[in-house]
């Protein structure tokens, strides 16, 4: 039997040359692709698997009391209001869209103030602009998670918790 005409044909997978992420497109050279990691992100690989390693929430959390009144809110913050006194929180004067701030009502009543030109919503509830509006907790428990939607000047509660007065 003669073997003229016959091919020996292997079939191997194929091996991806580009890769799309949430941010753009990755194209392999020299048949390398580094995966690294960011803030918060840490990366590892054995064989065939990459792992991508998340700590953290994403939120930096401080506890705060009466004593260090007013304190100003700070873009990714959240806050804990303890201690003997209502806690006064007040509304960064320069804030981006998106920026967000939460607090977590926990060991004391809080109230939220403005600078001027701010107001507060939630749902069709609005506070007075400017320096006489504030949002105020009824209950130690009562929590907030609020989102700069106009730079500088507007924010709205996208989450919250308990009876909140508004001003």
């Amino acid at each position: 039997m003669s073997q003229a005409g016959m091919n020996n044909v292997q079939s191997f997978p194929s091996v991806p040359l580009q890769f799309t992420t949430d941010a753009g497109i990755a194209v392999a050279a020299a048949n390398n692709l580094n995966v690294l990691g960011g803030l918060g992100a840490s990366t590892s690989g054995a064989g065939s698997t990459i792992t991508v390693n998340v700590t953290g929430t994403g939120v930096d959390w401080n506890a705060v009391t009466s004593a260090t009144n007013p304190n100003s809110l700070v873009n990714g913050n959240g806050y804990i209001p303890k201690g003997a006194g209502v806690v006064t929180f007040v509304l960064p004067a320069a804030a981006a869209i998106g920026d967000t701030f939460l607090i977590a009502g926990y060991g004391n009543l809080w109230t939220l103030t403005q600078n001027a030109g701010q107001s507060v919503t939630l749902g069709i509830q609005t506070t007075t602009v400017g320096v006489l509006g504030s949002v105020t907790a009824s209950q130690v428990r009562d929590s907030i998670e609020l989102v700069c939607v106009t730079a500088n000047t507007e924010f709205q509660i996208i989450n919250g918790i308990g009876n909140l007065i508004f001003a």
